[in-house]
């Protein structure tokens, strides 16, 4: 079916994830000025890769990443993390935007898995070893 695509293993995933983070990082620091444009810039590259990692444990490992690489090198500077309540905040931002990012590619599944089973498709892949299964009942004309 034109609508899955099969899954990396989970080491290349988180892999990935740190690359995305990694060079989100040097592009965002490159050409944004300081301040909330790069925060939002970074929680976008990390949703974008949720989304298209369709692991909930890669996307949650890049947005810790993603949080560290904000935290450490476009707030702070040098690579100086803290923990004070913005940081924290932060935190909680770039987990729920690796969660939603997450829940989009799923529901994204989902609605292709619909759509397949609407087209007369007998089986139609939700992704993460979930199926639906349909047999196939059509009336054969007795002789």
């Amino acid at each position: 079916m034109t609508f899955s695509r099969e899954r990396s293993p989970l080491e290349f995933m988180i892999s990935g994830g740190f690359v995305v983070s990694v060079a989100a990082c040097a592009a965002v620091a490159a050409l944004l000025p300081p301040g909330t444009p790069r925060v939002a810039a970074m929680a976008l590259a990390v949703g974008a890769y949720a989304a298209w990692s369709r692991s909930l444990l890669a996307a949650s490992a890049t947005a810790l990443m993603g949080w560290l690489f904000t935290t450490g090198f476009l707030v702070n500077g040098l690579g100086e993390l803290s923990l004070a309540a913005p940081d924290l905040l932060r935190l909680g931002m770039f987990g729920g935007v690796a969660l939603a990012g997450y829940g989009v590619a799923l529901a994204g599944y989902g609605v292709a898995a619909v759509a397949g089973l609407a087209r007369g498709d007998v089986r139609a892949s939700l992704g993460h070893g979930l199926a639906i299964r349909v047999r196939d009942y059509r009336a054969v004309p007795r002789t």
